[in-house]
């Protein structure tokens, strides 16, 4: 039964259900809940297994760095618990199914998937050893899938996604910035180049509190242009804003303190905004 769990833990489950939530959002918004509930299920059951795929291709490729951190030195790559060789095979079992449920939506869903699992495996997996823009690259992939639950109803991409897409980058960075922070430890001593490890706390702190504002300003837009509602801009606009009240209030306390109030609010700041994205075509 271990076993099964460690296998259940390398596809990063929570990576996993918060990208997928993300789709669903965005599938919802294109559909205005006019849903082809087929469509939904593939596009949804695609994008969770590249996902689950691109997971395990990452543990695999991290196992090196992950056996010089504290919080995942256990991993079961590490431990030797499941071999590469099972792994890879893991891997590629999840990324054909996922693909292969991704073609029954249309070319370009399809090629979004495509392009989040190389931005992620393999332009992320490299940023993250080598640069300090390793966070953003890997925000970029992050933030396509509810672009993909969108245009899998679409077929095509508009200011809608872009918007989406916008969203997404800019709830990632200050959530992933603020892991880095009360983690900062475990990524110096593996050497990876994380703002701060190489720029400092307080330049991330400042970092994050910038995307948090950018997030307040993206956030409305889907009203601005007309895809949503009233209802939604306000949900949306007191859901990024209690972000930025939070982040002044306590921005005097200690860094690594004020990271883990970050990072725990923007849990539930995704989860308000998934909904008020999937909910805007029923108040607007």
């Amino acid at each position: 039964m271990s076993v099964v769990r460690e296998y259940y833990q390398l596809i990063k489950p929570g990576i996993m259900y918060s990208n997928a939530i993300a789709a669903l959002a965005g599938f919802l918004l294109a559909s205005q809940w006019n849903i082809d509930w087929l469509l939904l299920l593939v596009t949804i059951a695609g994008v969770m297994f590249v996902i689950a795929s691109a997971c395990v291709c990452n543990n695999y490729i991290d196992r090196g760095i992950d056996v010089r951190m504290k919080r995942t030195k256990k991993r079961a790559l590490v431990s030797g618990v499941i071999s590469g060789t099972n792994a890879i095979v893991y891997c590629i079992v999840l990324g054909l199914i996922g693909f292969l449920l991704l073609s029954f939506t249309n070319a370009l869903t399809f090629g979004l998937g495509v392009t989040a699992y190389i931005l992620y495996v393999v332009v992320y997996g490299y940023f993250k050893r080598t640069s300090v823009y390793g966070t953003l690259v890997g925000s970029v992939s992050g933030a396509l899938p509810p672009v993909a639950g969108y245009t899998a109803v679409t077929g095509s991409i508009d200011l809608a996604a872009v918007v989406l897409f916008l969203i997404l980058t800019a709830w990632q960075m200050p959530h992933f910035y603020a892991i880095a922070m009360f983690r900062r430890d475990d990524y110096a001593a593996a050497k990876i180049p994380v703002l701060p490890v190489v720029r400092g706390m307080k330049a991330a702190k400042r970092e994050i509190f910038a995307y948090i504002v950018l997030l307040a300003v993206v956030a409305p837009l889907l009203t601005v242009f007309g895809y949503a509602g009233i209802v939604y801009a306000i949900i949306a606009v007191t859901a990024a804003g209690g972000w930025v009240v939070l982040a002044i209030r306590n921005y005097s306390m200690d860094d690594v303190a004020w990271a883990r109030k970050m990072f725990f609010y923007s849990l539930g700041c995704l989860l308000v905004l998934c909904f008020a994205v999937a909910t805007a075509p029923v108040f607007v």
